[in-house]
């Protein structure tokens, strides 16, 4: 293991840095992620942050440059929630996590290739306010009112909900009414989306503890922000469930973040964690992916980043020296702060919870390893 740093600065400038002569760490119990900097090991569980007073919410966000251990820490995570009889669903836009799945007795599940789910099951009013979203984010425009008219009575007909193919059922409906509309969904029918929401055999009901969602498939692809935000809203329904908390975690969460309709959906999800018993994890490689979801000061990339900002905990893995001036933007570092960043070995990160931080060195168990040596074709 790298050596870890014992002398950083000056106590004043460690006041600046807001960490204590002797970091603690956040003294909750469990398996440790790792140690931080003066020794003592580092635990953290979003849940049990939450309940103890650290953290005003379950959201947990990790930044940081590619292969400084982002999903590592996302991977030991989620390990050791399921030990905690916590359940977990992974958008995992790049097929990474298939092998923690396979090894904590989870599931991994193709959207849009051998499984698919259907929105229209439930009689929740926010269902229809998804569909909304994800029309407008697959037409890349907002929908005019007729449009919008025909998704609510197609929604309040209840045909949709008890026909095997939804939106086959949608598509026929929309051609008797708006031509524009009705090619819209056809892409979920026949065209580049089909399979999403329609599709042979049963819609998707797993209720595996882990559910990994591999949309590799889409990677790259435009339509990646319509799949993620399928498997989102799959993701919300399986951990419905407050009673057992779960997590919900997005890697590459740019592709909703950049994406103005899907953004506005998500905003209002994203609130609701707490009452849900949802910590949702978003994962990022740097801040500046959120100037894809607009100009400074337009009303997506304010949705974007405050939806970063509504995290409570931030683990921070290394990053370049040209992305430190958004960091500070966003998440309030002094500019002290912001440069460590920069010097963090591989597999350490600064993480901030509420108004506290500490200097984490991660060290996975020997269980952990196999399950996040991201390296292994490269030797």
């Amino acid at each position: 293991m790298k050596t870890l740093w014992t002398h950083w600065a000056t106590s004043s400038q460690l006041s600046q840095f807001r960490l204590p002569l002797h970091d603690a760490g956040t003294g909750l119990t469990g398996p440790p992620l790792g140690r931080v900097v003066r020794g003592n090991e580092f635990v953290f569980d979003p849940f049990d942050a939450y309940r103890a007073g650290i953290v005003t919410s379950p959201n947990v966000a990790v930044i940081g440059s590619i292969g400084a251990g982002k999903s590592t820490v996302v991977k030991m995570i989620i390990a050791r929630g399921l030990e905690r009889k916590r359940s977990a669903v992974i958008l995992d836009p790049k097929g990474e996590y298939g092998m923690l799945a396979r090894a904590r007795g989870g599931v991994v599940v193709r959207l849009g290739a051998n499984s698919w789910w259907n929105p229209f099951v439930e009689s929740e009013s926010d269902n229809l306010n998804f569909l909304t979203a994800l029309i407008s984010t697959a037409r890349g425009e907002y929908l005019r009112d007729v449009e919008r008219a025909v998704l609510e009575q197609a929604w309040k007909s209840g045909e949709c909900a008890i026909n095997a193919r939804p939106m086959e059922r949608l598509w026929h409906i929309c051609s008797d009414v708006d031509d524009a509309m009705a090619a819209t969904v056809r892409r979920f029918v026949v065209g580049d989306l089909a399979g999403l929401i329609d599709g042979p055999g049963p819609a998707l009901t797993n209720t595996a503890t882990l559910v990994v969602l591999d949309m590799s498939q889409w990677w790259l692809s435009d339509s990646l922000a319509v799949a993620a935000l399928v498997g989102w809203n799959m993701a919300n329904h399986r951990l419905a469930d407050p009673s057992v908390p779960g997590y919900l975690v997005i890697d590459e969460a740019w592709a909703l973040l950049q994406n103005e309709f899907a953004t506005t959906w998500l905003q209002g999800a994203w609130k609701l964690a707490r009452a849900r018993g949802i910590a949702n994890v978003a994962v990022v490689h740097r801040l500046l992916d959120a100037d894809g979801a607009g100009e400074l000061g337009s009303a997506n990339r304010s949705r974007a980043v405050g939806l970063l900002r509504d995290c409570s905990t931030y683990f921070l893995f290394r990053h370049a020296e040209g992305d430190l001036g958004a960091v500070r933007e966003t998440i309030g570092m002094s500019e002290l702060e912001s440069h460590y960043l920069v010097a963090l070995p591989r597999g350490g990160a600064l993480v901030r919870y509420a108004t506290s931080s500490s200097v984490v060195q991660l060290e996975p168990t020997v269980d952990d390893r196999p399950l996040v040596d991201s390296d292994g074709a490269m030797r």
